[in-house]
């Protein structure tokens, strides 16, 4: 089993943090991916290529339609941007922007699929994209491994191009080209730039850290120096910089640099007033078409969430959120609270009515379900069944807002449920930062639960507190209101949001009699439900539970003639208030 997660933050940056048990969490890690095709209107053509297997470096080409079979077109090599760490040559920004190039400009498109941090660290991206250029100049005779570059490229017109990071990797390929070459017939003719990054910035140090082979500040990668930049093997160069883009000032440094540095070219530099930052791949079109043209044919369709092969994602259904509000009628208050920022979780605490002021109250932690892609801690439905769970149980409750799918990839709700926990443990000695814990908690009586989702996620942290404890916190006892675990076809869609899956014998998915053996509560209630589709998953979580050594109490509550979640959909049926009550029985027998 391997060790808790250590959530102290040891660096961050703009893109990523990194925690001091090594873990790195990228802030934007959805890198969305779209498949070649053919432009119907401009008869642009598009495919894949394999470059190498090891390392795995790959290129997507784009052909302009052909005035004739023996037509010879220029070539640009492109290369996106990305901090080094995102995006790729499949997603819809780019492919759609090389497109348009291919087709306007009449040359064929070699985008660079490059490895990225922290899969691959830097210089992993200068190294794949130098692979690339080789592998295009392997065709310079007519015989190398792609037709549409042995019959139509013209490789004595050859462009090098990209934004932002990829701007960096353009230079430092002209730089290789100028330092070492490329072979008879092959020609660099121009370098194009967009936005691009070079140090100088406050990225600086990030790039560092994700270059550890790196020379300091002046990398000549980051920052090149006068005597690399006369060297540079093209003949033109085109400087994109845009007014409000934080790049800018670094870019024009480049410029200037250039310009002293004797190199033998001819550079332009081009400014787009009252601009930002890459500013061209959200408007290519003057009206922001990348989020009006999609692509709708379906890759993958789940029961709450339907994936397009253009990397549009759509939940099925939306997720409602009201503020926190007192309940007049039983005294039960409520209120929102930040736990933490990067990743972004937060809570809605309910206190119940308190007579004496010196008592003080069991815990409930409570992670709410929706499929780990809808629903909230602030949604109508869960506020009514805390509301009325606490008011009913006489309860601290803590109902957890976790990162949802696709905004936040699985794992990313355990680690957010994780840090909810924590957080609660630090009020143990009454000096945390909610005053309602620290003064109204008992932490010798602590629970936690959850429906759904949420239960499954309630057992994943039953397992990490048997294994590594919870100090100061007497974990009594957890509730799964109808369970989610293997065994079903919501199988795969789980497996689909969390793409470093271990398969259908996940822990997460499918616990293993150790880890349920191992659960750090003394007694355990499960809610089944008789017309539910995770009913038969639920019971068979419970009878592994009772085969596996685990000492604790067990109990099962069946209601028949009832549905997945019946008692937040109706609140008022007989079973509903027979559910709450049983909860909250449970939450006072110590």
């Amino acid at each position: 089993m391997a060790s808790a997660p250590n959530n102290e933050i040891a660096l961050k940056f703009r893109f990523f943090q990194v925690y001091k048990d090594g873990r790195v969490e990228l802030f934007n890690p959805h890198n969305q991916k779209i498949p070649p095709s053919d432009d119907p209107v401009t008869g642009v053509q598009s495919k894949d290529v394999i470059i190498s297997s090891e390392p795995q470096v790959s290129a997507r080409i784009f052909l302009p339609k052909l005035k004739s079979p023996s037509q010879k077109l220029p070539l640009l090599l492109y290369i996106h941007g990305g901090g080094f760490l995102m995006k790729s040559a499949s997603s819809p920004a780019y492919h759609k922007l090389c497109n348009q190039v291919a087709g306007e400009a009449d040359f064929i498109v070699v985008s660079v699929e490059y490895g990225l941090f922290p899969t691959r660290p830097i210089p992993a991206c200068y190294e794949d994209s130098w692979a690339v250029l080789q592998w295009v100049a392997s065709h310079v005779n007519g015989n190398g491994h792609d037709p549409w570059l042995n019959d139509h490229a013209d490789l004595g017109k050859v462009f090098i191009g990209g934004d932002s990071a990829g701007g960096n990797i353009s230079h430092t390929l002209a730089f290789r080209v100028g330092s070492i070459g490329l072979p008879r017939g092959v020609k660099v003719v121009g370098v194009v730039m967009v936005h691009p990054f070079f140090g100088g910035t406050k990225d600086d140090e990030m790039w560092l850290y994700m270059c550890p082979t790196n020379s300091g500040l002046n990398d000549p990668r980051m920052n090149p120096g006068v005597e690399d930049l006369a060297r540079l093997g093209c003949e033109r160069m085109l400087i994109f910089v845009a007014e409000e883009d934080y790049l800018t000032v670094a870019a024009k440094s480049y410029y200037e640099k250039l310009r002293r540095s004797g190199w033998k070219g001819t550079v332009e530099l081009v400014e787009n007033e009252k601009e930002n930052h890459c500013f061209h791949l959200l408007d290519l079109d003057g009206d922001k078409a990348l989020e009006m043209r999609h692509n709708n044919e379906i890759e993958r369709k789940f029961r709450f969430l339907t994936a397009y092969k253009d990397g549009r994602v759509e939940i099925h259904y939306p997720t409602q959120k009201i503020p926190p509000s007192n309940d007049p009628n039983t005294g039960v208050q409520s209120k929102d609270v930040t736990i933490s920022t990067e990743p972004p979780v937060s809570a809605r605490i309910y206190l119940p009515k308190i007579l004496d002021p010196t008592k003080k109250v069991p815990v409930l932690y409570y992670i709410h379900g929706g499929g780990f892609c809808f629903e909230s801690a602030f949604s109508p439905l869960f506020h009514s069944h805390l509301m009325a769970l606490v008011a009913e149980a006489n309860v601290i409750a803590v109902s957890l807002e976790y990162g949802l799918w696709p905004e936040r990839p699985l794992p990313g709700s355990y680690v957010d449920a994780w840090v909810g926990l924590k957080w609660i443990a630090s009020h143990v000695k009454g000096n945390g930062p909610e005053p309602w814990l620290n003064d109204r908690a008992d932490f010798s009586r602590f629970f936690m639960g959850g429906d759904s989702g949420g239960a499954n996620m309630s057992n994943f942290l039953a397992v990490q507190i048997g294994s590594y404890g919870l100090p100061g916190v007497r974990f009594i006892g957890m509730i799964m209101v109808h369970p989610f675990f293997g065994g079903m076809e919501d199988d795969e869609m789980w497996m689909f949001m969390y793409p470093t899956n271990c398969g259908k014998q996940d822990p997460k998915l499918k616990p293993p009699p150790e880890d349920l053996a191992k659960l750090g509560c003394e007694k355990v209630l499960v809610f089944l439900a008789e017309k539910d589709h995770l009913r038969e998953v639920g019971g068979i979580f419970y009878d592994d539970l009772k085969r596996s050594g685990y000492k604790g109490a067990l109990e099962v509550v069946e209601h028949e003639g009832v549905a997945h979640e019946f008692h937040l959909f109706d609140p008022a049926h007989d079973k509903s208030i027979s559910l709450v009550k049983k909860f909250a029985s449970f939450l006072n027998e110590v």
